[in-house]
């Protein structure tokens, strides 16, 4: 969103709803409870996509495989159990489908299948049952908590899409920000995520230059396709195929792109608001009858929808969803920072 009418008209608005937020913020944090381990929040200031999943799964790996037991707490968002604290994985085995636990949380599920993951938007009663069921947690993770203040956190890290920025500088619904620019902690971390496979980890004077806070550069790219059995197909095997681009989330152009840097084309993209949970038949039979009467190879998506969509058994043989993965420019930096924090 830019300077438009528009946003100047709103501007009012925005400004109330900055107040709103400060209050929060300024009334919640002196009540937080702090857990009994290290606590990670992974989070935006932005409305909209800025990379939040894609860096949980992998800041979660990397600590995995460094040798930390980690736990995950997601909110559960539009899934039947975001009122009621659940254990969705103990790390062995995903207990719930994807309706029931939420789209992000089931894929944070399936794609650490060894790390328990807890639902359940009261983050104070979620995270004290991953905690008793797994005792021998050293580091919790709160996916997409920035604005929940009833957990403290020793490290925030704060996610921005390096294309959209602070987008006109404005808080909703004046512009993207959910709250003013000043709230972000000076000890939280900046995390830019870049989609554009062509762009440098740095190019100069940007946006974010005048952030005193640390800053780490990432990069989300495409791995591949996947299949409903993990089966990995390399953009080249989907390039030939006459294909249709489904998808249920923030920023459908941003999929779009992705597909684009990878030389593939599509008949149609039908794009659905995010989180969709398909559970339209009328839409999934319009789909069916679309690659029957077109002949269509595949159905592209992303991981957020196809852990929706594959519950059905007519489409299920044409999904192919693109796996991204995020690699940060200076990953020593990045553990090196946790270790400090943790202080060890």
């Amino acid at each position: 969103m830019q300077n438009t009418w528009l946003s100047k008209l709103l501007t009012p608005a925005g400004k109330l709803y900055s107040i709103y937020q400060n209050q929060r913020r300024k009334n919640f944090n002196s009540k937080a409870w702090h857990p009994d381990c290290f606590v990670i929040s992974i989070g935006n200031i932005m409305s909209g996509g800025s990379g939040k999943t894609p860096f949980c799964l992998y800041l979660a790996e990397l600590l995995k495989q460094s040798g930390k037991k980690v736990g995950i707490s997601h909110r559960g968002y539009k899934g039947s159990l975001e009122n009621t604290p659940t254990i969705i994985s103990d790390g062995k085995q995903i207990l719930y489908k994807a309706m029931t636990c939420g789209d992000e949380a089931y894929l944070i599920a399936s794609r650490l299948p060894e790390i328990p993951v807890v639902v359940g938007k009261q983050r104070c009663a979620s995270v004290s049952l991953l905690l008793a069921t797994f005792p021998d947690t050293e580091i919790v993770i709160l996916d997409d908590a920035f604005q929940h203040f009833s957990i403290a956190r020793d490290l925030d890290f704060i996610c921005f899409d390096a294309k959209l920025g602070i987008g006109n500088g404005k808080v909703i619904p004046a512009g993207y920000l959910r709250e003013p620019i000043k709230n972000m902690p000076l000890s939280s971390v900046i995390v830019i995520n870049y989609k554009d496979n062509e762009m440098g980890f740095t190019s100069g004077e940007e946006w974010w230059s005048y952030f005193p806070q640390e800053i780490l550069h990432c990069r989300i790219k495409g791995k591949g396709f996947i299949d409903t059995k993990d089966n990995l197909y390399t953009a080249e095997e989907i390039k030939s195929k006459r294909c249709i681009m489904v998808s249920g989330i923030a920023h459908p152009e941003s999929f779009e792109h992705n597909l684009e840097q990878d030389g593939i084309s599509w008949l149609h993209h039908f794009h659905y608001p995010d989180h969709y949970a398909y559970s339209d038949m009328k839409e999934i039979n319009k789909l069916y009858n679309i690659c029957s009467k077109y002949k269509i190879d595949y159905i592209l998506c992303t991981e957020k929808d196809l852990v929706k969509l594959q519950i059905y058994s007519i489409l299920k043989d044409k999904l192919r969803a693109l796996r991204l993965q995020t690699e940060c420019a200076d990953e020593k930096k990045l553990l090196d920072l946790i270790k400090e924090r943790m202080g060890k």
